[in-house]
C-alpha cells in the first residue's frame, strides 16, 4: 500500500516537473501522473501541437499575440507580417 503511494507521487512530481517546464498547468499534471502514473510522464513528455498559426510570439517581448494582431496589446510594438516596427 505505501509503495503504490509512493509511487503515485513520485510520478506526479515528475509529471509536473515537466509540463512546468513546458509551460503546461502543472496542477493538472500533478493529479495526472498521481492517477495514471507512467502514462502520464509518456504523453507529458511529448512535444507541445501548435496552434495551427493562431497565435504568434512578439518579436520584441516574447508575448503571445494574435496572429492577425497589427500591435503586440503586451508592449504596443507595431507588427507587420510577424516583424514588429520600432514604435
Amino acid at each position: 500500500m505505501y509503495f503504490y503511494v509512493i509511487a503515485a507521487l513520485v510520478f506526479g512530481i515528475v509529471a509536473s516537473v515537466i509540463a512546468y517546464g513546458k509551460g503546461r498547468n502543472s496542477l493538472g499534471w500533478f493529479l495526472a501522473g498521481c492517477a495514471i502514473g507512467p502514462f502520464a510522464l509518456i504523453v507529458a513528455l511529448l512535444p507541445a501541437v501548435p496552434a495551427d498559426g493562431r497565435y504568434v510570439r512578439c518579436l520584441a517581448c516574447a508575448e503571445v499575440i494574435q496572429a492577425d494582431a497589427t500591435v503586440c496589446r503586451h508592449c504596443g510594438t507595431v507588427v507587420t507580417e510577424g516583424v514588429p516596427e520600432s514604435s
